[in-house]
């Protein structure tokens, strides 16, 4: 039986998908390390440590500190400290570590209700099109997106993933933006993308 263009299978992801946290060591991409840094603030209950992050990106803590000094560069420590704030806000009240799937354009597309998520809902298609088109990175728009996953209970995208694909936010061709549109509007993705994904 054909599925209608924009019917949305099941989007829960795999058994036990997101519970094993990225490899910690030496070998592992500095994205790897970084969330396996991050869940493991969640898995000892460090609630102090991830309140700090879920503080406005201006304000400054040494957990702050800690976070930036995950990035390879400096240019990208602005970017390790915005994706902590994200995970920490998804994590508020949680007591075990989520460490996502695949890319945000997956996770928006189970935004909504059985029968009317990702491109069936209006709300998630109009957050989807506000992230997309955006020179710069969006996170305004990001942060709406992991509230609205988190307050559904759906699965969040892959952390890792999540910060190796705003690292090329503005490359030519907008490579970040065309996959996440295509996880977003293609009914059925079999591509597995592992670059410095949790496994």
């Amino acid at each position: 039986m054909t599925l209608p263009l924009f019917e949305t299978p099941d989007p829960s992801p795999p058994p036990d998908t997101g519970q094993t946290p990225p490899a910690a060591e030496a070998t592992a991409t500095p994205p790897q390390q970084y969330v396996a840094w991050l869940g493991g603030l969640v898995h000892s209950h460090q609630y102090g440590k991830l309140a700090e992050l879920r503080r406005p990106p201006t304000a400054e803590s040494p957990t702050h500190y800690e976070a930036r000094a995950y990035a390879p560069t400096d240019e990208h420590r602005a970017l390790y400290r915005q994706v902590g704030f994200l995970f920490a806000r998804y994590h508020a009240g949680r007591t075990k570590p989520h460490y996502g799937y695949r890319s945000m354009g997956t996770a928006i597309r189970s935004i909504g209700y059985a029968g009317a998520r990702g491109p069936s809902n209006p709300g998630a298609e109009r957050l989807m099109m506000r992230i997309l088109p955006a020179r710069q990175i969006p996170w305004r728009h990001l942060q709406h997106a992991i509230e609205r996953i988190r307050a559904g209970e759906t699965t969040p995208p892959s952390w890792a993933q999540l910060i190796t694909d705003l690292t090329r936010w503005t490359e030519r061709g907008r490579p970040t933006a065309q996959t996440w549109g295509d996880d977003f509007y293609t009914r059925s993705r079999t591509a597995n993308r592992t670059t410095g994904a949790a496994k």
